[in-house]
């Protein structure tokens, strides 16, 4: 049972644990209690010798113990798939990241085992045994890599509270100074051999991702000035450090992602977030550049997609990258030389920052994350020359067999001004082509995101629980999205809510056109800024029939002054600070058409969420309630903008779909 308290309209979940919500006899197909029961894979890491993979397997947590949030155990299975994969290194503790010595005798990974809400690094021989604290720190670790000769670890921690300040919270004394609160991320080296340890980082330096170079003598590292979203995701740069004295030397002035050196030591590739005076929205590109801060070279620019995540094949002049081409993710090589790609695989997985794939220290294997339609992605391997063949390693979620499932496809339209646009069609169990079901269209956030051809079921992505509940589903890439080139990426740019409206009105026509949707049964939904979309049409139009806002961005002028990515994000897409902008952030800025609005709308926000702060939500819902427009607002304690808590997850999405139901199937 669900416990709720209702102030005016509002909807608070109070209580953490929820019936399974709709099961899979009762839709005939997946349902929303099958969520429970998924399982992700993630992070895998070849051996020295190329014969094992190290991996993570994320799995929900019993809810029927009280547990609330899903947690990683490291997995190990053989390069070959000769063997079955086991459980590695796991307990009550969330593990993650796990880590190769260079000569393979362990494995190394982070875990908060103490449960003190900060992550260690701990270490358990391949042989076999139990896991050992290799290295723990006041704050918690968030990454860490070997030396190339394995006596050393790099770590980057961030900071924890000083004893000073514990003392003064335990008294009470726990206010903060605003914009204090982010702690710096610090660059740690650890003697493996004798635990010692050293601060390598200066004060003023926050870093984000490092990589050892070859011979061990530096470490290229993203860095920001301050910590924060802001910071990090706006005004980060590369620089190469010296791991004995912490000596900093700038390569770039611009950095993203995770940098790693060539195996000859000579380049490091990173990303980096392409600006031009006129448009200055930040779009990534792959970038490679010497060790000497010269010869800065710019991959993918002209490239009809994204590329990301670079890592080198080594010994050679290519890069393996993430490769976002329109609708398909696949994994792929880059020609430093020319510019050019040649896909290896596709992946059916999107790219979330996590690693999805890993490159022998030779090169001649590779194994991936790989999913399909279907289901979430399992673990494949590959090698090279004359060990090639795709291989399946894992089997995470084989109970969705007996499940019945959508179909997808891509689709394409055109805009009003002629503009192509891609997007996926989802399809119903059993669809028949000469009937019109209910559909709904599901934004993506970012908005330099995407939707790519895989598995599409959490809670906050609906489209399979929505197709098995019996609707049609279209998940549209408008102008802005990421997969179709630098000049798409840009083209929102001053436009939010204009051509990329069109784009979706446009996928709403195909839908009708195409003989797929009902005209009079039409719902739009969508999370962050697939929320902020979906207040737009409903204060834009009286097309659809119901609507789903998630953490959605309501009004642009508080919005700008209230989320952690100020003042830089808004900045990039509208040219200026709101305060200097004012009629172009409220212009854009759905509560300021509410009197439009006709259609009914469900909010949803996390009450912890700093990205879209809360108000937004609570903002729009006012407006709407006072206007007159049927509207309910489901707030839920401790999630940000990302839900961590499976209750929630499931009530979520149980309202979406219940949501939809009332308003589009009566």
């Amino acid at each position: 049972m669900i416990k709720i308290c209702k102030i005016a309209g509002i909807m608070i979940i109070v209580a953490a644990f929820c019936s399974p919500g709709v099961s899979a006899d009762e839709r005939g197909c997946f349902g929303c209690s099958d969520l429970l029961k998924i399982k992700n894979v993630t992070d895998p890491a070849i051996s020295p010798d190329g014969s094992y993979v190290a991996f993570v397997v994320v799995e929900p947590p019993d809810t029927s113990e009280g547990e609330k949030t899903y947690q990683g155990d490291i997995w190990m299975v053989d390069f070959d798939g000769n063997e079955q994969p086991r459980p590695f290194a796991f307990g009550p503790a969330d593990e993650r990241s796990p880590v190769w010595s260079p000569d393979g005798s362990w494995l190394a990974f982070t875990a908060d085992r103490e449960g003190k809400g900060r992550r260690s690094i701990y270490r358990i021989r391949f042989a076999g045994g139990e896991a050992e604290e290799l290295a723990s720190f006041d704050g918690s670790v968030v990454s860490f890599a070997y030396s190339p000769d394995g006596g050393r670890l790099a770590a980057v921690v961030i900071d924890g509270p000083s004893r000073a300040e514990e003392e003064m919270r335990e008294k009470g004394f726990d206010e903060e100074l605003f914009g204090t609160e982010e702690r710096y991320k610090r660059l740690w080296i650890v003697n493996v051999h004798t635990g010692s340890r050293r601060l390598v980082s200066p004060d003023s330096m926050n870093v984000e991702a490092i990589s050892w170079s070859p011979d061990g003598s530096k470490i290229a590292a993203v860095v920001s000035k301050v910590p924060g979203s802001n910071a990090e995701y706006f005004h980060s740069r590369l620089e190469l450090l010296n791991p004995a004295t912490g000596a900093a030397a700038m390569l770039s002035e611009r950095a993203q992602g995770r940098p790693e050196f060539s195996s000859d030591g000579s380049a490091i590739c990173f990303m980096y977030p392409l600006e031009n005076p006129n448009v200055t929205v930040p779009v990534p590109v792959v970038a490679v550049i010497g060790t000497n801060g010269k010869g800065l070279k710019l991959l993918g620019v002209n490239y009809d997609g994204t590329l990301n995540r670079p890592v080198w094949d080594p010994g050679t002049e290519k890069l393996f990258v993430f490769d976002m081409a329109h609708s398909t993710a696949r994994f792929s090589l880059l020609s430093v030389e020319d510019d050019s790609v040649e896909p290896v695989t596709k992946l059916y997985v999107p790219y979330y920052g996590g690693d999805v794939f890993d490159v022998s220290k030779d090169g001649s294997k590779v194994v991936y994350v790989k999913g399909a339609s279907n289901r979430p992605g399992d673990l494949y391997s590959r090698g090279f020359g004359f060990l090639q063949g795709e291989k399946r390693l894992t089997h995470m979620n084989d109970f969705l067999d007996s499940r019945r499932l959508p179909e997808e496809k891509v689709v394409e339209w055109q805009s009003r001004d002629g503009t192509n646009v891609e997007g996926i069609l989802v399809l119903p169990p059993g669809w028949k082509e000469k009937k019109r079901y209910p559909a709904v269209l599901c934004i993506h956030g970012g908005p330099m995101w995407a939707w790519w051809l895989g598995w599409h079921g959490s809670w906050h992505e609906w489209a399979i629980p929505l197709a098995c509940d019996g609707y049609v589903v279209l998940l549209p890439n408008p102008r802005g999205s990421l997969g179709y080139g630098v000049g798409f990426a840009r083209a929102n740019f001053e436009d939010w809510g204009g051509g990329d409206f069109e784009d979706i009105m446009a996928g709403a026509d195909f839908l009708v056109n195409g003989g797929y949707a009902d005209p009079a049964r039409i719902g739009i939904g969508g999370w962050s800024y697939g929320g902020y979309m979906t207040s737009w049409a409903v204060t834009h139009t009286k097309r659809f029939k119901a609507a789903v806002v998630g953490a959605g961005v309501t009004n642009l002028f508080s919005f700008h002054g209230t989320t952690d990515i100020t003042p830089t994000f808004l900045r990039k897409y509208f040219g200026g600070i709101a305060y200097r902008r004012p009629d172009t952030y409220r212009s854009h800025s759905a509560v300021n058409y509410v009197e439009r609005a006709a259609t009914p709308t469900l909010v949803l926000h996390g009450m912890s969420d700093k990205r879209v702060p809360t108000e937004q939500g609570l903002e729009f819902f006012r407006a709407l309630d006072q206007v007159g427009v049927e509207t309910k607002l489901v707030l839920y304690p401790r999630e940000g903008h990302g839900f961590r808590e499976v209750p929630h997850q499931l009530d979520l999405i149980n309202r979406v779909l219940d949501w939809f139901d009332e308003h589009l199937k009566k």
